[in-house]
């Protein structure tokens, strides 16, 4: 059921300028990435373009937004990208130490099991590999959830330090979201 904090969440994702989002990354065309939580393709495509010799999964746990990430997926005629549904909240369908990356955008808002999903994340995660967050701006009020329900950046890095990731570098992409990078 699309609630109005996943409506902006999704406009959100929209309107980040995704080619600055691939340039921070530290992916390589060779990669296997995920982007979990993957909405309506906002990030997917751009993903599948930048690991053009890899691959990426895309993990959703709405089978309306599958339906229109593949769309898009078909539009951009990427066939290294693969729409996937999330069954079992917060079990993801992929095997361990699988994944050299992982993205996901506005977690906190789209799933109800967030923290335990970041743990099995890195249960599919490499060693070395990496995981990109984005989040709302905490000051940033003019859509999205209450300034109470928004993930501050020093409780984001907490709580992704306590999957087991370590922090490297936090950035401000607007005046509207931040991104922080974590690695295993």
């Amino acid at each position: 059921m699309s609630t109005k904090i996943n409506e902006d969440s999704f406009l959100a994702a929209k309107k980040l300028d995704i080619y600055h989002i691939t340039s921070l990354l530290p992916a390589m065309p060779y990669h296997e990435i995920a982007d979990i939580g993957c909405g309506e393709g906002a990030l997917s495509v751009p993903l599948g373009k930048l690991v053009y010799r890899g691959n990426v999964v895309s993990l959703d746990s709405n089978k309306k937004n599958l339906t229109i990430t593949r769309r898009e997926l078909k539009k951009a005629r990427l066939t290294n990208v693969k729409a996937t549904y999330i069954p079992d909240e917060p079990t993801l369908p992929l095997k361990d130490e699988t994944l050299d990356g992982a993205m996901s955008a506005f977690p906190f808002q789209f799933f109800k099991k967030s923290e335990q999903i970041l743990k099995d994340v890195n249960r599919c995660m490499k060693k070395g590999g990496w995981l990109s967050v984005i989040e709302w701006q905490p000051e940033f009020l003019e859509y999205g959830p209450v300034r109470k329900n928004r993930v501050q950046p020093a409780a984001l890095r907490e709580k992704i330090e306590k999957a087991g990731f370590k922090f490297y570098i936090r950035h401000d992409l607007s005046d509207m979201a931040y991104m922080m990078i974590f690695s295993k």
